[in-house]
C-alpha cells in the first residue's frame, strides 16, 4: 500500500519534529521543574542561599568515634556531636553556656560566637578558637573560657606554635612574638613597605601562601624577608584625592629585576631575644626560595630553590641554629618549566625520610627519598595527578591523598602504601571531600555531582558506606531552570577536552538561541567539574541565570589547564593564546553542531586569563563572535609579573615572537563584533596599563571599543562595583545578542 507524496512529506516532517523535540528534552540533567523566575537580584543578593551548604565546621572528635559540626539550635549557633554508632546528635556547647562562661571570666565586650573556627584541643578536653584578634581555650564540663593571647590591632598574619605556647604576628612590616609569660618581643625592626617580614613573597607563586612557620617543638620561628627595592616603583594612584595622589608600590614585570628573598630563623630561647640567623643562601643567584619546610626534630630547614629561568629546582638542607647550608639533597630539571608547590613530607617515624611531589613521569606523583636525598621508589602510580597530601594513617605505613583519579571531572580520597599500591577510599561519581578519623576506621565523605547538590556519608576506612548523615535538598527546586550536561571533544592533537553546556528551559527545536561562551583557560584552573550546577564559584549561578533567560551557555577546559598531567599543561609553553584558542573554538563548534545555538549570535566573556582569551578570540577569530566582555585582561605578557609570566613565556628578550603573537593588540583589526573591556583602577595583579595599551592600539587602528573602569577596585570586584558590573554585563549581552538582526 502506498501513500500520496504530500502525505509522506508531512509525515516525515512530523517525525522529524518529534525526534528533534525528544532530543531537546534529552539534552541533559534538568535542575528543577519549578515555575519561579530566577532574577539577577537572586544571584547578587541571595546567591549564597541558592547554593548548597554542608555541615559547617565538620570535624572529627579526637576519640575517633564522634564527629562534630556547628548548627543552629533554637535559633542560635551551637556545637553538636554525633556518634558513628548513633544517628541522633547532642549539643556539646551552646550559646547560653558560652555567654555564662564569658561573664564569669570577666572579659569585656561581646561574648565569643560559636563558629566553624572551633577546633578540638587537648585530646578532646577543650576547644580552641581564634576570634577578634585573640586566642581562647574553652574547657568543657564545666564550660570555662580562658584567653591565652590577645594581639594588638593590625596584627596580620598570625602563626601559633605547637600547643599555642607562643604566637607570632606581623605588624608594621615587622615580626613580633608573644612568649608564654605574655611578654612581647620585637624580632625584626627594619621593616617598611619595601622591606617586609613574615608575609608571602614572590607574589605567592610556587605554592607560597604564608611567610612564617614555627618548628614542631615550638622553639624556633622561620620567616621570609623580602627586599622589594630592586623592583622599579610603579605609579599607582588614588583618584579619590584632589588632586590624585600617588600610592607607593612596586610591580616586577617579566624580564626585569625581581625582589631579593631571605629566610631568617628566630630562636625563642636565645640570650638576646631579638637575635636572628639567616640561611646561607646567595642573593646573587636570583633564586626563588620556595616551600620552606621544617624537619621533624626542629633542627633543620629545607628550601626548594628554583632558578630564575624556572627550569631547575634544588632541594637544600640548612642548619636552623646557624643558617649553614648543609647539603643539596637532589635536583630536578625540566626544559619547559619546573614548579614545586609542596615541600618534603616527612615520615612520622623520625627517620627524616620524606615524600616528594614530582611530575617527572608525566603526572604529579609521590616519590620516597632517604634522609640523604637518595630516591627509594615511586609510591603512587596512575594516569592522574596527586593534588594534595592529606595525612598519615595510624602507624605511618601508609598515607592518604586527594586526586581526580582516572576521571578528571571527579575528585577522590585515595590511600597508598609506602611499599607501593594505592586504592580509592571514596567511590561514586562527583567531587568528594573526605575527612579521615584519627583512628583511620572511619571517613566523613562530603560529595556532590551534577545531579546531587550535596550529601555527607559516613564510610568505613575501606570506603564502605555506613549511612548518610546529611543531604541538601535542591535549593533551586522552585525555580524554572534549564538542562545541562557535560560533553567531550578532541583537540587537534587528539586529546580529550571536557566541556559543560547549559540549555534554556523548554528548548524549542524551531528556535535558534544566542550563545555565551565563558572562558578562563589558564594554568592552575579547572572550570568543568562534576559538581552540582557543573562547577562552583559565584559565576556559576549567573551562568545558569543567563541560560534560564534564553541563552545557551558553554564552558570548556582547554589544553594548559590543571589535573590532566604535565604534558597537557606544558603544551602552551612560550605560546600563550594559541592552543587555547583552537580548543575553545572546537568546543564552540560542538555546541553549534547540536542545532539549537545560533552561530550568528555568539558572545564571549572571561576575567583575568579569561579576559586575555576573550580578547584573543575576539581579535584572532573575530568573525565567530558578535560580542565580547573582557575583564581585567592581560594584553601584553611583558606587563605581567616575573614568576608567572617567565614560567610560561620565558622573558620578552628570549621570546620576542611569542610575546608579539600572544598580544591581542597585535591583532585588533580582526575585531568584528562589539567589545567591552572592564578593569579596576587599583588592580595590582593585572596592571591597568594592559587595558590602556590595548585601547591605544584600538584607537590607532580606528576600532571602536567600549570601556568601563571601576574606581578603586582591585583584581576581584566587590560590593556595589561587582553588582554594577554584573548588571552591566547582563545588559550588554542582552543588547548585543537577543536581537537576531
Amino acid at each position: 500500500m502506498t501513500r500520496p507524496r504530500s502525505t509522506m512529506i508531512a509525515l516525515f516532517v512530523v517525525v522529524l519534529v518529534l525526534v528533534v523535540a525528544t532530543a531537546a528534552q534529552d539534552l541533559g540533567v534538568r535542575i528543577s521543574n519549578g515555575t519561579k523566575a530566577l532574577t539577577l537580584d537572586h544571584v547578587l543578593r541571595g546567591g549564597f542561599r541558592l547554593m548548597p551548604r554542608g555541615l559547617a565546621g565538620l570535624q572529627w572528635h579526637p576519640d575517633g568515634e564522634r564527629f562534630t559540626w556547628v548548627k543552629r539550635v533554637k535559633g542560635k549557633p551551637a556545637l553538636v556531636a554525633a556518634s558513628v554508632n548513633r544517628e541522633t546528635s547532642d549539643v556539646v556547647l551552646d550559646a547560653a553556656a558560652v555567654q555564662a562562661a564569658w561573664k564569669k571570666a570577666g572579659y569585656e565586650g561581646r561574648a565569643l560566637r560559636i563558629s566553624p573556627g572551633l577546633r578540638w584541643n587537648d585530646g578532646g578536653k577543650s576547644l580552641r578558637l581564634f576570634q577578634g584578634g585573640a586566642l581562647y581555650r574553652i574547657d568543657l564540663k564545666p564550660v570555662k573560657i580562658t584567653r591565652l593571647h590577645k594581639l594588638p590591632g593590625g596584627a596580620n598574619p598570625v602563626a601559633f606554635s605547637s600547643g599555642d605556647r607562643r604566637v607570632s604576628f606581623v605588624k608594621d612590616f615587622n615580626i613580633h612574638v608573644v612568649k608564654e609569660d605574655g611578654s612581647t618581643v620585637q624580632v625584626t625592626r627594619d621593616g617598611y613597605e619595601d622591606l617586609t617580614h613574615g608575609v608571602s613573597v614572590s607574589r605567592s607563586e610556587f605554592g607560597i601562601h604564608d611567610g612564617m612557620w614555627w618548628d614542631p617543638t615550638g622553639r624556633r620561628l622561620a620567616f621570609y624577608r623580602e627586599d622589594l627595592r630592586p623592583i622599579e616603583p610603579y605609579p599607582y594612584a588614588d583618584f579619590k584625592k584632589r588632586p590624585a595622589r600617588r600610592v607607593h608600590g612596586r610591580y616586577p614585570m617579566a624580564g626585569r629585576k625581581g625582589s631579593i628573598v631571605q629566610v631568617g630563623v628566630y630562636d625563642s630561647r636565645s640570650d638576646d631575644q631579638a637575635t636572628v640567623v639567616w640561611l646561607d643562601s646567595d642573593p646573587r643567584a636570583d633564586d626563588y626560595l620556595t616551600n620552606v619546610t621544617w624537619g621533624p626534630e626542629g633542627k633543620r630547614l629545607y628550601v626548594a630553590h628554583v632558578n630564575r629561568g624556572q627550569d631547575t629546582m634544588t632541594l637544600v638542607e640548612y642548619a636552623a641554629a646557624t643558617g649553614k647550608r648543609l647539603r643539596v639533597l637532589f635536583s630536578e630539571t625540566d626544559k619547559e618549566w619546573i614548579e614545586p608547590e609542596h615541600g618534603p613530607v616527612f615520615l612520622p617515624d623520625g627517620s627524616r625520610r620524606f615524600l616528594w611531589f614530582s611530575p617527572r613521569d608525566g603526572f604529579r606523583h609521590l616519590y620516597l627519598y632517604t634522609r640523604e636525598g637518595k630516591l627509594v621508589r615511586k609510591v603512587v602510580e596512575g594516569d592522574f595527578d596527586v593534588a594534595k597530601f592529606t595525612g598519615w594513617e595510624p602507624g605511618g605505613k601508609g598515607f592518604y591523598f586527594e586526586t581526580t583519579g582516572p576521571n578528571p571531572l571527579e575528585w577522590h580520597l585515595y590511600h597508598a602504601s609506602l611499599s607501593g599500591g594505592e586504592r580509592a577510599v571514596t567511590h561514586g561519581r562527583g567531587r568528594h571531600k573526605a575527612l579521615v578519623s584519627p583512628s583511620g576506621r572511619y571517613v566523613l565523605d562530603s560529595h556532590t555531582h551534577l545531579e546531587l547538590p550535596l550529601a555527607v556519608d559516613l564510610l568505613t576506612g575501606l570506603g564502605e558506606t555506613v549511612r548518610r548523615i546529611h543531604e541538601v535538598p535542591n535549593p533551586l527546586k522552585a525555580y524554572r531552570m534549564g538542562t545541562h550536561r557535560f560533553f567531550t571533544v578532541k583537540s587537534e592533537d587528539g586529546r580529550d577536552l571536557h566541556g559543560h553546556v547549559i540549555f534554556p528551559p523548554d528548548l524549542d527545536p524551531k528556535k535558534k538561541y544566542p550563545v555565551i561562551q565563558y572562558v578562563y583557560g589558564g594554568p592552575h584552573s579547572q572550570l568543568v567539574q562534576d559538581w552540582w550546577l557543573g562547577g562552583r564559584g559565584r559565576w556559576v549561578l549567573w551562568l545558569h541565570y543567563m541560560a534560564a533567560r534564553g541563552y545557551v551557555v558553554l564552558r570548556l577546559d582547554n589544553r594548559g589547564t590543571a589535573n590532566r598531567g604535565i604534558e597537557f599543561e606544558q603544551v602552551l609553553h612560550r605560546r600563550l593564546g594559541t592552543c587555547e584558542l583552537a580548543d575553545q573554538l572546537r568546543g564552540l563548534d560542538h555546541v553549534l553542531g547540536l542545532g539549537f545555538a545560533d552561530p550568528d549570535r555568539v558572545g564571549i566573556h572571561g576575567w583575568s586569563y579569561g579576559g586575555f582569551l576573550t580578547l584573543s578570540l575576539m581579535t584572532r577569530a573575530g568573525k565567530r563572535y558578535r560580542a565580547g566582555v573582557a575583564g581585567a585582561p592581560v594584553t601584553d605578557w611583558a606587563y605581567y609579573e616575573t614568576g608567572y609570566g617567565e614560567r610560561y613565556m620565558d622573558t620578552p628578550e628570549e621570546n620576542r615572537k611569542g610575546y608579539r603573537t600572544a598580544n591581542p593588540s597585535t591583532h585588533v583589526k580582526g575585531i568584528q563584533g562589539s567589545l567591552l573591556v572592564v578593569h579596576g583602577s587599583s588592580d595590582r595583579t593585572v596592571m591597568w596599563q594592559n587595558t590602556i595599551d590595548f585601547l591605544d592600539r584600538c584607537i590607532r587602528a580606528d576600532i571602536e571599543v567600549e570601556t568601563m573602569i571601576y574606581p578603586g577596585q582591585k583584581h576581584g570586584f566587590s560590593g556595589k562595583s561587582f553588582s554594577h558590573f554584573l548588571r552591566k554585563l547582563t545588559k550588554f549581552f542582552d543588547r548585543e545578542l537577543l536581537d537576531p538582526r
